[in-house]
This record gives structure tokens, sequence and C-alpha cells, in this order.
């Protein structure tokens, strides 16, 4: 257990949240890990006010963004989970490792955005070309697309 987990806790434990100046104490791996065990313990409000504070923090800081993320994909918030991956991979500049754009690829899906997922997984592999995850989601959005436009098409003769 970090020390920033035990504070948390404690803090908690008498009703009351670390200030934004108490965390800053913290480097950005520290609040990632603790993000992390608050996560695995399912203190899931408390991970959230952690992700927040390190976010208004490190607002550039890759290991916050990512863990945020996550932390958004757990809770099923599908349009922060977006906003912060696009600000993770743009942060990243064409080194955005092949998980992240996975993630990326399972948001937008769950956004109900398979055009946009479609995109990303084509921008995805032409950095990892071979990568038979990425190039199994550009093979299943095309599929799905496909399908909508059959569908839209069939009903559109009736």
């Amino acid at each position: 257990m970090t020390s920033l987990y035990q504070s948390m806790i404690a803090q908690a434990s008498m009703g009351r949240m670390l200030s934004d100046r108490e965390v800053s104490r913290f480097l950005p791996d520290q609040i990632r890990q603790t993000i992390a065990e608050l996560v695995e313990q399912n203190q899931l409000a408390l991970a959230d006010a952690l992700s927040n504070a390190g976010l208004s923090l490190y607002p550039q800081s890759e290991e916050i963004l990512a863990i945020s993320a996550l932390l958004a994909e757990v809770r099923q918030d599908w349009l922060t989970a977006g906003n912060l991956l696009e600000q993770l991979i743009d942060l990243q500049d064409g080194r955005t490792p092949v998980a992240t754009w996975q993630h990326w690829i399972r948001v937008l899906r769950c956004q109900c955005e398979p055009v946009a997922a479609l995109h990303a997984a084509e921008c995805a592999l032409t950095i990892y070309a071979d990568n038979p995850v990425l190039l199994g989601e550009k093979q299943s959005l095309k599929a799905l697309l496909s399908n909508n436009h059959a569908h839209e098409a069939a009903a559109n003769t009736h």
C-alpha cells in the first residue's frame, strides 16, 4: 500500500478527502499506483476523487490520463474515457502503444461510432501493421459497417 493510499483511507474514515495541495506532494506515478490500488479494493469513489485531483495537478501526465481513462471505462463513462484517450493519444504524438489504441477503439464502439472506430484502427495499423488484435478490429468493424449498410439498403427498398 502506498502512503497516499493510506492517507486517503484515513481521511475517508473521518469523512473528508485529501485536498489538491495534500495530493500535490505525490508524483504522477504514485497517484496512478494509488488509483489502481483503490480500484482493486473497490473504492471507486475515492479512486475517482484522486483521478480528478491528479488530472487537475498533472493534466499532461500520460500516467494520469491513462489510469483516469481506464477508471472512466470501469464506470462505463464513455464520453469521459474518450476525451481522456484523445488527449493521451495527442500527447503521445505518434508513439501511442497498441493497448491505448485498443482502448480507444473499444470506447468508440461503446459510443456507437463504428466509422470513427474503424478510422482509429486504420491509424493504429499505420504504426503496428501486423498486430493481430488491430487487424481483427479492422476486419470486425468493416463487417459491421457492411452489414449496417446492407440493412439500410434493404430497409430503403421496402
